[in-house]
């Protein structure tokens, strides 16, 4: 039961970390809710935090194809559904190969996990801290929902947005979750902090009229009343035990969580961070993959199961949402001293929902695993096309929301390839 000192916790200290992060920010939402006019409604954004090892799960190769220097997997299994290659570890996703599509040796240019996570909630390189992220963007069109985007389980203070609502893992920051607080209040402790937070929005609103971070600020505490009054009329969320594992069980949450809040129309878009940096592998790489991309890909199976399962008034889940996943860093193919694998500046990405194009493959690798050039238009390998780039991850989601990537400074190519349909 919820006391009412937690009460009071969750009602001041998310207004004070609301108003603290919204500082600096130069993404000012509009007051008027734009409609989706037939654009994905929800989007989903995982990240598979450390670095999956693309040799294990969307780019297998056989011997013959790379270099001695690469080490390949000692189960060297290939699974292939069409023109789709899926590694030992993915072979469980290719049974949903044709709503799925994959895009390989995206250049990443870091190195550094702290650069590449604030990259991978951008989907963007050459960022700053005050710059909203993707999913906030996106957001921006949203249609109805109370809160623009929910933030699940971040193990880095590096990965909080301007915008920021939701929940740090409790294995670095300590319990507390937002979530748990809110699945054990009642309806009327949820609509008693509803008024709390629409009573600091007015107040800082009155206190800094032209002051634009307060005027922002004010608007990030409106939205997340209407969160609050919006939940009191839902069901409450109980995640049930999955594994005695804390990073399975830390996994499973996340996915359910992200489900339950697009389920219930609350948010446009679930940010989720995954693994506690599990997938970074510099000691016996091969193993910890295996155990990693194991206990992923059973959750990334209900999850997609459940996105077909379940329906709210806007139609069945997977036909209304953008599900996104990669790493902030990719794995380098060549096995180190301690049978680990190092950092390489590139990685691959699973997507899937409406508007893109599925059962499809993209972006080749050479010999060491190098990403090479393709054509845009195609996706097919051109020698005077180009290496993708994370930027043209970011501005395609951008683009199939509806947006105009480079009003909000997205420089990368649009993936016409990745569109179900091409002009």
């Amino acid at each position: 039961m919820t006391t009412r000192r937690d009460f009071v916790k969750l009602a001041l200290g998310t207004g004070a970390w609301l108003a603290g992060t919204s500082l600096g920010c130069n993404d000012k939402r509009p007051g008027a809710r734009s409609p989706d006019h037939g654009h994905p409604r929800y989007w989903v954004l995982i990240l598979l935090s450390g670095g999956h090892d693309t040799l294990y799960t969307t780019d297998p190769k056989q011997p013959t194809e790379v270099d001695r220097i690469v080490t390949l997997p000692t189960d060297n299994r290939i699974v292939s559904v069409g023109e789709q290659r899926w590694g030992a570890h993915f072979a469980p996703l290719a049974k949903w190969a044709p709503e799925l599509t994959v895009l390989n040796g995206v250049q990443v240019r870091t190195v550094n996990h702290d650069t590449g996570q604030k990259q991978f909630f951008h989907l963007k390189t050459n960022i700053v801290d005050s710059m909203p992220g993707v999913m906030d963007l996106i957001a921006t069109r949203r249609s109805g929902q109370p809160l623009g985007v929910a933030y699940v389980n971040l193990s880095s203070r590096v990965m909080h947005s301007p915008a920021y609502f939701g929940t740090a893992d409790q294995f670095y920051f300590g319990r507390g979750d937002v979530f748990e607080h809110v699945a054990r209040a009642t309806p009327q402790e949820l609509q008693a902090l509803t008024k709390v937070y629409r009573e600091q929005a007015r107040s800082l609103a009155r206190s800094g009229p032209g002051w634009r971070e307060a005027e922002q600020t004010a608007i990030y505490l409106e939205e997340v009343a209407d969160f609050f009054e919006r939940v009191a009329t839902v069901r409450p969320l109980v995640v049930p035990e999955r594994s005695t594992d804390y990073v399975v069980q830390e996994m499973a949450e996340s996915l359910e969580r992200a489900l339950w809040l697009i389920e219930n129309d609350l948010c446009c878009g679930v940010v989720l961070d995954l693994g506690l940096l599990g997938w970074d592998t510099h000691i016996r790489n091969e193993p910890k993959q295996t155990e990693m991309n194991g206990n992923f890909v059973k959750l990334f199976d209900d999850y997609l199961t459940e996105l077909h399962t379940r329906k709210n008034r806007h139609g069945v889940l997977a036909q209304r949402t953008v599900t996104v996943v990669g790493s902030e860093l990719g794995r380098f193919p060549r096995q180190n001293d301690m049978l680990g694998k190092d950092h390489l500046p590139q990685t691959s990405f699973v997507l899937s929902g409406p508007g893109l194009r599925g059962g499809r493959s993209f972006g080749r690798t050479g010999p060491r695993m190098e990403g090479t050039p393709l054509a845009y238009r195609t996706g097919e390998p051109a020698a005077a096309g180009r290496v993708p780039l994370l930027d043209d991850v970011g501005a395609t989601m951008l683009h199939l929301a509806g947006l105009d990537p480079e009003r909000y400074g997205y420089r990368g190519r649009v993936c016409d390839f990745l569109m179900a349909t091409t002009s």
